[in-house]
Order: structure tokens, then C-alpha cells, then sequence
């Protein structure tokens, strides 16, 4: 999906422009049929969108892993990770699921991951990615792998802490990551990192 239902003031969608399309399935096929041919391992289901706004993401990975693909995993804000389509992404045989959640409190996170149709919701959120789990363990389910990571930027850095302790119950990594500017915002830079 190339389109994304956040609005965050540190990603590349902000700056550079990306039409709001959503792969079809036939295209979709013939991309995952070429990566198989070419045994390639593992493929991630999205780029510069969220792929869970894609109503056939479930149907997705199945091909994928009927394929032979051996890891299918995605990126998701979570924001519209509801009951069904947790079970659906488990079920399907999702590997890895990577939640994107920047801070350790609501107003953090709010001001971080602030709804582009809506607004968005911290307690809302953080309960799909806790019943994510709940909905795992209770399908007895392995997989997927759950990591959870925070790009550390000046507004998240004094919040680490929250965030490990927010998560570490409900998933089976948390991950802080280093903020890395992709040509939109160059102002976020200092004058030290752009010279080296």
C-alpha cells in the first residue's frame, strides 16, 4: 500500500511526494512469482505506506508463503490492527510484524504519530498491539516474531524507559532506532552530521 493513515512529522512521505494506491493482487502475484523463481528468502510488505489499509494483506501473505517464500514480514502503525485482522495476519502465516511507536507517553506518541484522516489514538494503539499478543497466545501461535521500535529523535529520547516498560510484556523485542534523515528535512540535521 502506498498509502498511510499517520501523518508523522519524521517521515519521507511528508516530503516527497506518494500517490495514495494500493497494490492489486495480479501485480502482486507476478512480483512474488519472479521472487520465488529467484528463491528469494524473505520479503517485506511495504515501503513508504501501511500496509494493513491493503484489504486483501491476509491473502498477500498466504501467496507468499504457498510460494516457498520462506519470511513475510510487515511494518504497521497498528492504529487499525483490529481483532479480526490480527487473527487473519496470524493465521495467514506472518512471520515477523514490526510495530511503529514513537514515545514512551500519550502526548509523545500523539504529537509523533498524529492521524492524517483522523485522529490518532494512543490508547487505542497500544491496546491492538497488547491484544495482538493476547489473540497470539491464545491461537497457541509461534509466529510472528513481534518486535516493537521507537525512532529516537530529541522529542522521544528522555522516554526510553516508558517505552521498554510499556511494551516489554507484549512483544518479543523492543527496539529503539536511530533517526535517519532521508532527504526531506534536512533542517533536522546538525552541522557536524551533514559535513562528515
Amino acid at each position: 500500500a502506498a498509502i498511510c493513515d499517520l501523518a508523522c512529522p519524521h517521515c519521507s512521505r511528508e516530503y516527497i511526494v506518494t500517490p495514495d494506491k494500493i497494490m492489486n493482487f495480479s501485480t502482486y502475484k507476478k512480483l512474488v512469482d519472479e521472487a520465488a523463481n529467484l528463491r528469494v528468502p524473505s520479503i517485506k510488505l511495504n515501503w513508504r505506506g501501511e500496509p494493513l489499509l491493503n484489504p486483501k494483506l491476509n491473502e498477500f501473505v498466504i501467496y507468499a508463503k504457498r510460494k516457498g517464500i520462506m519470511e513475510v514480514s510487515i511494518n504497521t502503525n497498528a492504529v487499525t490492527l483490529s481483532e479480526n485482522k490480527s487473527k487473519e495476519l496470524i493465521e495467514a502465516g506472518l512471520d515477523i510484524i514490526i510495530f511503529s511507536f514513537d514515545g514512551g507517553t500519550k502526548e509523545t506518541y500523539e504529537k509523533m504519530r498524529p492521524g492524517r484522516f483522523q485522529k490518532n489514538n494512543f490508547e487505542k494503539v497500544y491496546e491492538n498491539i497488547k491484544n495482538f499478543k493476547k489473540i497470539k497466545d491464545k491461537l497457541n501461535a509461534k509466529l510472528p516474531f513481534t518486535k516493537i521500535q521507537m525512532i529516537l529523535t530529541k522529542e522521544t529520547f528522555e522516554e526510553q524507559e516508558s517505552f521498554f516498560n510499556l511494551f516489554s510484556d507484549y512483544v518479543d523485542d523492543v527496539s529503539i532506532s536511530q533517526y535517519t534523515e532521508r532527504g526531506g528535512k534536512l533542517s533536522d540535521l546538525n552541522e557536524e552530521s551533514l559535513t562528515q
